[in-house]
């Protein structure tokens, strides 16, 4: 899909490549494609297999490539590798990067503290993808990053379900929405009537939803 110049490509699961501004940035590349593009920036946004994969990221990775991430994560990376804690910020070869609270409050997956989730400044776009979260009350937030785009889990299980992300939008109020994190991992499934009743009831809230095939 577009957002004006701005491309965002879902490959599945938690994993998106944003490309804006001649940059290709990937978000927690568990899943690519055959033959990716080099990254220029790798966002990763905690260190579990399916957000962290080391042999994915290599597939990616090249002299250059900036890697930001949460400090657990970064002891096992290398190269350019930044490190971002919740409510702060980094300008990366002309892409701004907010690392913001991401958490379990009531599941053992996702402590507070341990994951982030980002918000992605390019080419006068804002996109944020939540990384493995629930509805969390510094979701407030957002709202006043005036959100492009939303990248929600709705799977469930190991963060907000299909029907808590409904929650989380009335908090975030993005103009725009793409659920993810579902349909890829067991325990995470999801029909297409269960989406397009999401679809639905997103669009009575006067919100854009983008239910995307994935690209790999």
């Amino acid at each position: 899909m577009k957002l004006d110049g701005v491309e965002i490509h879902w490959f599945g699961h938690a994993s998106f490549m944003i490309k804006g501004g001649g940059k290709v940035i990937y978000i927690d590349p568990y899943v690519l494609p055959d033959n990716p593009e080099p990254a220029d920036i790798i966002l990763v946004t905690h260190d579990h297999f399916d957000h962290y994969p080391p042999e994915q990221i290599a597939k990616i990775q090249r002299e250059g490539t900036v890697i930001v991430t949460t400090e657990s994560t970064a002891q096992k990376c290398s190269g350019d590798v930044r490190i971002l804690k919740p409510d702060e910020s980094v300008d990366v070869k002309g892409v701004r990067i907010h690392a913001v609270w991401a958490y379990n409050p009531n599941k053992q997956f996702h402590p507070k503290g341990y994951g982030v989730g980002f918000v992605v400044e390019i080419s006068g776009k804002k996109i944020y993808h939540a990384g493995d979260t629930d509805v969390i009350p510094e979701m407030r937030d957002l709202e006043h990053f005036h959100l492009d785009l939303a990248l929600l889990p709705v799977g469930g299980t190991y963060t907000m379900d299909i029907n808590e992300a409904l929650d989380a939008l009335k908090l975030i109020k993005p103009k725009a929405v793409v659920p993810m994190h579902y349909n890829y991992l067991e325990g995470l499934e999801l029909s297409r009537d269960q989406l397009e009743d999401f679809k639905k009831k997103v669009e009575e809230m006067g919100i854009k939803c983008y239910v995307l095939e994935p690209e790999a």
